[in-house]
C-alpha cells in the first residue's frame, strides 16, 4: 500500500491481483461488449461491462468473496453479518453459502422485495431495521459485537475494495486502449477498486464516478474536501442510496478519479429503459446510472466503458418505476 491522504493507504495493484487469484474460481468473468445502441446514442464507441450477469446479479460478490477468503477459519465459523440495501448482502450471502456458515443481512425497512427474496433463497437470515443505510450499519455493528459475528463492511474495507477492483483488471485485459470508464457510486467501494486497477496500469484513462442527484455523498465530499453526511437520500437507485462515504473511499477518488457526475432519477430510468429496449441489456437503476452519467458528461471523448454494476430488478418493479416517474 502507498500513503494517499491523512494516513490512509491506497489499495495496491498487487492486492487487486491477489484478490483476483483468490476468487477466480468462484466468479464469472463477465463480458465486455461493444453496444451499437449505446454507441449510437452517445456518438462514441461505448462498451458495457456486464456485471449484471455476475453471480447474484451484481459485482458485489467479488468484494464479498475477496474479504471472506481472506478470513481465518475461526472468523468464518463465527458467522457473517452485514448491512446492505440488497446487493452487498447477496454477495456476502453467496460467499457464506459456499462456506456453509451463517449469514445475517440487515436491510432497511423499505428494502427491494426482489432482492430480499433472492437473499432468502441463498439461505441468509434477513433482518429489516430502520430506514437508512446508517441505521442498518449501526444495527449490523451491534449484532457483530453482541453475537461475535464477523462484520463485512459494504464499501470501506481495503480487502473488499481489492475484490471490486478485479472488474477493472478485466476491463483493461479486454480493452487495453480504453479512454474512459464510468462507474456508479454508492459508498465508493467499486470505483475505489476499479480506479486503482486501471490508473496504476494506464494513468491516462479517465475514470468518472456517477451518483444520483439526491444521493450525492461522494460528489459533496469531493467539493468540501471531507466526508459529508447527507441529511436525506432519495433515489430510485437503491444500490446507490448511501448517505455518506468513508475517508478511505474519498481518498481513492481524490487521487484517481476525474470527477463525480450527478444524474437525475429520470435520466437513470431513461437510460435503464434505453438499454433494455435498444441494447437488450437488463440493468437495475444503479447499474444504468453509469450510462446516464456518460450521456450527461459534456467532457466525454473517446471510447468508453460503462459498468453495468447490477441487474437485480424484475418487470413488475420496472413498471412501478415508470409509473412513479410518470414515464
Amino acid at each position: 500500500m502507498s500513503q494517499i491522504k491523512d494516513g490512509f493507504s491506497a489499495v495496491a495493484l498487487a492486492e487487486v491481483r491477489a484478490a483476483q487469484a483468490r476468487i477466480a474460481n468462484e466468479i464469472i468473468r463477465t463480458p465486455l461488449v461493444l453496444s451499437e445502441a449505446a454507441s449510437g446514442r452517445a456518438g462514441e464507441k461505448v462498451y458495457l461491462k456486464l456485471e449484471n450477469l455476475q453471480r447474484t446479479g451484481t459485482f458485489k460478490v467479488r468484494g464479498a468473496l475477496s474479504k471472506v477468503t481472506s478470513l481465518t477459519p475461526g472468523e468464518r465459523q463465527r458467522g457473517m453479518v452485514c448491512a446492505s440495501s440488497g446487493n452487498h448482502g447477496l454477495g456476502v450471502a453467496y460467499a457464506s453459502s459456499r462456506l456453509g456458515v451463517r449469514c445475517v443481512v440487515v436491510l432497511p425497512q423499505n428494502a427491494n422485495p426482489h432482492k430480499m427474496s433472492l437473499l432468502r433463497e441463498l439461505g441468509a437470515e434477513v433482518l429489516c431495521f430502520g430506514e437508512t443505510s446508517d441505521a442498518c450499519q449501526q444495527k449490523a455493528n451491534e449484532i457483530a459485537q453482541e453475537k461475535g459475528y464477523t462484520l463485512i463492511h459494504p464499501f470501506a474495507d481495503p480487502v473488499l475494495i481489492a475484490g471490486q477492483g478485479t472488474v477493472g483488471l478485466e476491463v483493461l485485459e479486454d480493452l487495453p486502449e480504453v479512454e474512459e470508464v464510468y462507474v456508479p457510486i454508492g459508498g465508493g467501494g467499486l470505483i475505489s477498486g476499479i480506479a486503482v486497477a486501471i490508473k496504476e496500469q494506464r494513468p491516462k484513462t479517465r475514470i468518472w464516478g456517477v451518483q444520483p442527484q439526491r444521493a450525492g455523498s461522494m460528489w459533496a465530499a469531493l467539493r468540501q474536501g471531507k466526508v459529508v453526511s447527507l441529511d436525506e437520500v432519495r433515489t430510485i437507485a437503491d444500490g446507490l442510496a448511501a448517505s455518506v462515504t468513508w475517508e478511505i473511499n474519498l481518498a481513492h477518488v481524490q487521487r484517481y478519479v476525474e470527477d463525480v457526475i450527478l444524474v437525475s432519477d429520470q435520466a437513470i430510468l431513461d437510460s435503464m429503459m434505453f438499454l433494455l429496449e435498444h441494447g437488450k441489456i437488463l440493468a437495475e437503476p444503479s447499474g444504468a446510472a453509469s450510462f446516464a452519467g456518460l450521456l450527461a458528461n459534456s467532457q466525454r471523448r473517446g471510447q468508453a466503458v460503462a459498468v453495468m454494476s447490477g441487474g437485480n430488478v424484475n418487470l413488475q418493479q420496472i413498471a412501478g418505476l415508470r409509473q412513479m416517474q410518470g414515464a
